[in-house]
């Protein structure tokens, strides 16, 4: 197991610091759905006490990232289909109520500025095939969207419920799925606002979202093991 380590990362107690660790090699794949995890190598490699790690596997557990198993182990939990429907049809609906309030408002040049921005670098990205900044910098976009319609709360809450579906959109982006459509896409929204067309920004959302359905068949066929 080689993890990738974060320096940055902000936590206040070593069990934080060990979850943080482990929720984002899971999240971006480098530890392997079914991949069984061991408390003593995790410690050694963070160079942290047994007792974090095994606080840190608690919640883990609670996020529905891992599987502890008595007298079996702790494993990486297999990507759940039924869960990334029922998270995608949130976000969908969420996703639509807000594109909604963001074409009826003034939304605001410099959000506008930064998702532009957004835009460019992934465009960049997509070239240097830097996959996790592209994932990173989409989750980004649609954040700045939530807040400026004053519903941060509400981004947070899905962010909760999008472990599955956060993970095949990793593994969509690593197969080459969708990559310049997902940015053509995020184009067409900072237009539609720009232009308070909420028609064009309905139709855009409910592509943009809807398109990791048509990735799970392919995803699971291309990596079987991965999926419950």
């Amino acid at each position: 197991m080689n993890l990738s380590i974060d320096t940055n990362i902000d936590s206040r107690t070593m069990k934080d610091y060990v979850y943080q660790v482990l929720k984002r090699n899971i999240m971006e794949l480098r530890l392997k759905p079914g991949s069984p995890l061991k408390k003593e190598k995790i410690s050694r490699q963070l160079q942290v006490s047994v007792t974090p790690v095994r606080e840190a596997f608690a919640k883990l557990a609670e996020d529905d990232l891992v599987d502890i198993l008595p007298q079996n182990g702790t494993f990486v939990s297999h990507i759940n289909i039924d869960k990334i429907i029922q998270a995608q049809f949130m976000r969908e609906n969420m996703e639509l109520a807000v594109i909604k309030l963001a074409c009826e408002m003034d939304f605001p040049k410099d959000r506008l500025f930064k998702l532009q921005t957004i835009v460019k670098m992934q465009e960049i990205l997509a070239e240097e095939e830097n996959l996790i900044q592209l994932f990173e910098l989409d989750n980004q976009f649609h954040r700045i969207v939530f807040e400026t319609c004053n519903k941060k709360y509400v981004w947070e809450i899905l962010q909760q419920v999008s472990t599955h579906i956060d993970r095949i959109r990793v593994l969509s982006l690593t197969t080459y799925f969708n990559r310049k459509e997902i940015i053509a896409d995020h184009q067409k929204i900072i237009d539609a606002i720009k232009d308070k067309n909420l028609e064009l920004a309905e139709r855009v959302v409910k592509e943009h979202t809807n398109r990791i359905k048509y990735d799970i068949e392919k995803m699971k066929e291309k990596y079987s093991d991965y999926f419950d």
